[in-house]
């Protein structure tokens, strides 16, 4: 079962995601890419803050592990994954 749309933010923990979309302008794609977040990459919520703080998102190809902001983890779509990685 996969459900589409989502934003990282509103996505469940533990989950295996697909990024499908990266909205916002040419330099908020870039920042992302930089820090290695591309279209199709499949990527887990290890954690979210209270109090609306920073969403820790680990990537399933490396491990490697990135604290985003709500404002551009807002800005990520993703689906969630039939449990496939």
């Amino acid at each position: 079962m996969r459900t589409k749309g989502l934003s990282l933010v509103e996505a469940p923990i533990d989950k295996p995601l697909k990024v499908i979309d990266i909205a916002g302008g040419e330099s908020v794609r870039r920042r992302l890419l930089a820090i290695g977040f591309h279209k199709g990459d499949v990527v887990e919520l290890d954690s979210v803050a209270i109090l609306k703080g920073p969403i820790l998102v680990r990537s399933s190809a490396s491990g490697m592990r990135v604290a985003l902001g709500r404002g551009i983890a807002g800005r990520i779509t993703v689906e969630v994954l039939d449990g496939r990685s």
